[in-house]
């Protein structure tokens, strides 16, 4: 039980500090990092883009479940949590996409 409450309160915690790290925020972290306009909106950016590529997996996964299309969706991935796949596709879609933008922000 005690476990558990050490878990949550440090997911918590780092949760906390990343969210205030990707988006440029003084109202997450602790950090005095203050990010420009130009910045913060590459980032926002870069988060819903990353946001909605996800989703866009999630529906694709839903369809195929849906009308039993295929049952080997995620064999290449050779995990029992599908859910940490869908993760690492958010993190690498966020910053490909802050990439992006930040070079077509920059022009």
């Amino acid at each position: 039980m005690l476990i558990r409450w050490i878990v949550a309160f440090a997911v918590g915690l780092i949760l906390f500090f990343v969210i205030g790290r990707l988006t440029g925020d003084n109202d997450y972290g602790v950090t005095s990092k203050k990010d420009d306009e130009r910045s913060q909106f590459i980032k926002h950016k870069a988060i819903v883009s990353s946001w909605l590529l996800l989703i866009i997996f999630f529906i694709i996964n839903f369809v195929f479940n849906f009308f039993n299309l295929n049952n080997e969706r995620l064999a290449m991935v050779g995990s029992n949590y599908p859910e940490l796949f869908y993760l690492l596709i958010a993190i690498a879609s966020y910053y490909i996409y802050y990439w992006i933008y930040s070079r077509k922000m920059s022009n």
